[in-house]
């Protein structure tokens, strides 16, 4: 940030070496707790130039201090917004900062300004991380914007993928969610997950949706979702469901021995015949076997 910010030149007044141009010097040569003594110099003596305002948050932002960063970035954009981006640069590298200091809720501190602005103006690494971080506190709609932004660069790791699935999956949006699902899956996992719990979300997914075509009268989508999530077998608590469901999308198409299967099916997961759906699925199959639905 330094390079850029040193072709943005101080008002002119004083002598060449003057507070701005020692404190640059002071930076460059990695004394930057000595610059900030020099930029504030100036900004006594000069009052709010963006050169020096600039030049103090991003000083603030280097030694890991988010609120005087922030403090001076704001005073910069209520004296000309023109310096978005510059203010933009300067709070993402405070933010990184903040990240390799092992503080999370300080890199969030100072990015939200940003995020205000435009997820795109936040560096695609630190779109992942911030993600994560609401992800963590349970803020999983600010957490999706910045999931799938984090994906612009066309790099999309696995782990990413499962972590947008949940995120859609956390808002109620099963149906966006099943794309990244079966990505997910279909590429093997990521090391450390537990590949069971995931067919397991997916498997809810899929049965939300199906649920949610049925209530549509897309019989012919829901029974493509339930298929899936019959033959993969997880949630086994949702399969007796899926199967009477299928089983209903079958009688009425007239394919009786297929939804007798699925009845059958029915009664096999619940072996001590007890629950209303075992109560329907016995119906069904004596409807079948009488010809009272012919």
């Amino acid at each position: 940030m330094l390079t850029a910010l040193l072709l943005i030149p101080a008002a002119c007044g004083g002598s060449t070496d003057d507070a701005v141009e020692r404190g640059d010097r002071l930076y460059g040569s990695g004394q930057v707790d000595a610059a900030i003594a020099e930029y504030r110099l100036a900004l006594r003596q000069r009052g709010d130039e963006p050169a020096v305002l600039l030049r103090l948050g991003d000083s603030y932002g280097k030694r890991g201090e988010v609120e005087a960063s922030l403090r001076y970035v704001r005073r910069l954009l209520a004296l000309d917004p023109a310096y978005l981006y510059q203010a933009a640069a300067i709070l993402s590298e405070a933010a990184r900062v903040a990240l390799e200091n092992g503080a999370p809720d300080n890199m969030a501190r100072a990015l939200g300004p940003v995020e205000r602005m435009s997820i795109g103006l936040i560096p695609p690494d630190l779109r992942l991380a911030l993600a994560r971080h609401y992800s963590g506190l349970s803020d999983h709609g600010r957490a999706l914007p910045l999931y799938l932004g984090a994906a612009e660069n066309g790099e999309w790791p696995a782990e990413v993928e499962l972590e947008t699935a949940r995120t859609f999956q956390e808002l109620g949006g099963c149906r966006e969610a099943l794309g990244y699902f079966e990505s997910y899956l279909a590429r093997g996992g990521s090391p450390g997950t537990d590949r069971s719990a995931v067919r397991w979300q997916y498997g809810n997914c899929l049965f939300a949706v199906a649920e949610e075509e049925l209530r549509r009268g897309r019989t012919r989508s829901a029974a493509a979702h339930l298929d899936v999530l019959i033959n993969q077998g997880v949630p086994r608590t949702l399969l007796d469901r899926a199967h009477f469901e299928r089983g209903e999308i079958r009688l009425g198409r007239g394919d009786y021995g297929a939804a007798e299967s699925d009845f059958l099916a029915v009664l096999e997961l619940n072996p001590a015949r007890s629950g209303p759906l075992v109560a329907m699925a016995e119906e069904r199959i004596r409807e079948i076997r009488y010809g009272y639905l012919r």
